[in-house]
């Protein structure tokens, strides 16, 4: 990082379900692809490592204390002195699964973990049915700004990101698994499209989405379009369908500008 410019990769998979190691070791390789770019901040999608499936969820969950998913990414955040959003993964604590994401600092340790609090459980989605919502926002000091998670779904409630915004947060990493289905135009790649800019002009912050792409099953596809926006609304990139990736370099300097032309309480209307 030089100048507050912050340069971000948005990695964009289509993961094998139920093969961990084959999923992991495909991300690797995109970062190891990408190390030109020299990333400050990695951010990875949701449920990258199992793929969507709820019965791979129960059965490749792994507890809070014995990730191999953390600690896999904690070695390669560390290797390569990059901040890593390891996506969210299924996390089980007692009988309980959550839908977590972990971001990682320079040296591979925890610094935020935040369990998804906006389940997927309408328009006919039934994550509620195995996942537990989460009750916590989180937001983490980073050496180029404060940054706020979010996962999917949470997209949808403008609140989420005024709490976050009010924690201080100036950059929201957000992965996702946005369904397609094709009877359901609410969830349609346009919709999202316009979800990640309006968060990002909402809340005068960097928006950095994390996407899914490929297919769930034979009805159900992923929308992909990973997408780095900045505070003006301005797409900075878009990975588009496929794998691959979207890059952009953050100017924190801008949006530390623009914040100060507007009270940013007055956005959040939060004043406790």
């Amino acid at each position: 990082m030089k100048n507050n410019q912050v340069s971000v990769i948005s990695i964009q998979i289509c993961p094998k379900i139920g093969y961990r190691d084959r999923n992991l070791n495909k991300v690797k390789d995109i970062i190891e692809k990408n190390l030109h770019l020299n990333p400050d901040l990695i951010v990875l999608p949701e449920f990258f490592n199992t793929g969507v499936s709820s019965v791979e969820f129960k059965k490749l969950a792994e507890s809070e204390d014995d990730s191999p998913t953390v600690k896999f990414f904690s070695q390669i955040a560390k290797e390569y002195n990059t901040y890593i959003l390891a996506g969210s993964i299924v996390e089980r604590d007692g009988s309980r699964l959550y839908n977590t994401s972990r971001l990682l600092d320079r040296r591979g340790v925890t610094i935020a973990k935040y369990r998804k609090i906006h389940l997927f459980d309408t328009f006919g989605g039934t994550e509620n049915d195995y996942i537990s919502y989460g009750h916590d926002y989180a937001v983490a000091q980073t050496d180029f700004g404060k940054i706020g998670l979010a996962t999917c779904f949470d997209i949808r409630f403008p609140r989420h990101f005024m709490e976050l915004i009010n924690r201080g947060a100036e950059i929201i990493v957000l992965p996702a698994a946005w369904v397609k289905p094709p009877h359901l135009l609410a969830f349609g790649t346009d919709n999202w499209k316009v979800l990640n800019r309006a968060r990002a002009i909402d809340n005068i912050c960097y928006f950095i989405s994390s996407g899914l792409c490929g297919k769930i099953d034979s009805t159900k596809g992923l929308s992909g379009h990973s997408m780095i926006t900045s505070p003006a609304g301005e797409v900075l990139a878009d990975a588009g369908e496929d794998e691959g990736i979207a890059s952009a370099v953050l100017d924190m300097n801008l949006l530390r500008e623009m914040r100060s032309q507007f009270d940013i309480k007055r956005i959040t209307g939060i004043t406790e």
